[in-house]
């Protein structure tokens, strides 16, 4: 199976870390000629072109600008192959699994309790429940927050690595440190998984 390399369509090197702004620049440098408004006056064919390779040029910006999705793109390309999605929670983030959990439980049956109250008077009485439960909720996502910025700081110190290995060397993948990549990234997969989640139920606590 053919995986279409990202950073090469942003000419860009494969790095695990990458400024998410720079990113944003050359979106704009790449998809500048090519949106699908200044094709107005273009005939079909091409307004067919353009349209395929805005679409080309938004896949990879939308992959190599979210840090999960580039971590795992970069790993798919060095290793060959299309990861696994589904994976276990690594032994020392169980404690996060459980609370995490339990918090989304107890709003998950908060708000089909308040779903099912008709009074506005009943409704306005469950408000400084569903106050505490989301100061829960946020104490749990700052705490999340951390943990990212610390993914962040790792995925930093691995791009010298990257740096240092040619792309056309035979033995990059030995190399390369892709079972450390490998474990960043399956803590990164859970902590961002748990952290819209706990974004989802915030919002529907807020109405």
């Amino acid at each position: 199976m053919d995986i279409v390399d990202h950073f090469a369509k942003f000419g860009v090197p494969r790095r695990p870390w990458l400024d998410v702004d720079q990113i944003k620049q050359r979106f704009h440098e790449l998809s500048i000629d090519i949106h699908p408004d200044r094709s107005l006056s273009d005939d079909v064919d091409i307004k067919k072109l353009h349209h395929k390779e805005f679409a080309s040029v938004n896949s990879a910006f939308q992959c190599l600008s979210d840090t999960k999705s580039r971590v795992r793109h970069l790993l798919e390309l060095e290793r060959g192959y299309v990861s696994e999605n589904v994976q276990p929670v690594p032994s020392e983030m169980t404690c996060w699994f459980t609370e995490i959990g339990l918090v989304c439980r107890k709003v998950d049956l908060f708000l089909e309790k308040k779903e099912k109250q008709d009074s506005p008077i009943l409704q306005a009485n469950l408000m400084a429940e569903g106050m505490f439960l989301n100061d829960e909720i946020s104490k749990i996502h700052q705490k999340l927050q951390v943990e990212l910025m610390k993914i962040n700081e790792a995925l930093k110190l691995l791009n010298p690595q990257w740096d240092q290995v040619g792309e056309d060397s035979v033995d990059r993948i030995d190399k390369l440190p892709l079972a450390e990549l490998g474990a960043i990234a399956q803590r990164l997969s859970f902590w961002a998984k748990w952290s819209a989640q706990l974004g989802e139920r915030s919002s529907r606590l807020m109405f």
